[in-house]
């Protein structure tokens, strides 16, 4: 799976308003649409499709932010505690120094469709933004800001 599973061009094209038969743009449009959902990992630790990551042990735990979890890689003795936005691993060797952990959407369909729309929204703001002068860090509305900040996995 991957940033196109979740938005495809089509569907990118047919929110931007353009003709489906026009493919000049389509490559600029594929970058778009993964910038957009990248920022949106990012800021919110929701991870859109599965992936392997590492986390650094200390103290022989780590707290993971990333969401959802499928499946602890290594080391499998680790045992996990949910938070309400974090998990805890902790390991039962010193010597343990990272957790591998698969994380992240299996199917599209799961990933949260508020965000898609934020995603959306991203994507419009970059493709006009030589015509209208707009730009994500300004002009992304107040609701788009409220869903971010709602999923919103870390604070500091």
């Amino acid at each position: 799976m991957a940033y196109t599973d979740i938005i495809t061009l089509a569907d990118a094209k047919t929110y931007l308003r353009i003709d489906d038969t026009l493919s000049d743009d389509d490559a600029q449009i594929t970058r778009m649409i993964k910038a957009s959902l990248s920022q949106i990992e990012r800021a919110t630790n929701y991870v859109f499709f599965p992936r392997e990551k590492s986390y650094i042990v200390e103290n022989c735990s780590v707290n993971v932010y990333d969401f959802p979890i499928n499946s602890l890689t290594s080391p499998t003795t680790a045992t996990s505690v949910e938070k309400s936005v974090y998990t805890t691993y902790t390991t039962n060797v010193a010597t343990d120094l990272k957790v591998t952990l698969n994380v992240g959407y299996t199917t599209p369909s799961d990933v949260p469709s508020d965000l898609v729309e934020v995603a959306y929204e991203m994507i419009d703001l970059m493709y006009y933004s030589p015509e209208t002068g707009k730009s994500i860090k300004s002009d992304l509305s107040k609701l788009s800001k409220m869903v971010l900040s709602d999923y919103k996995r870390f604070f500091i």
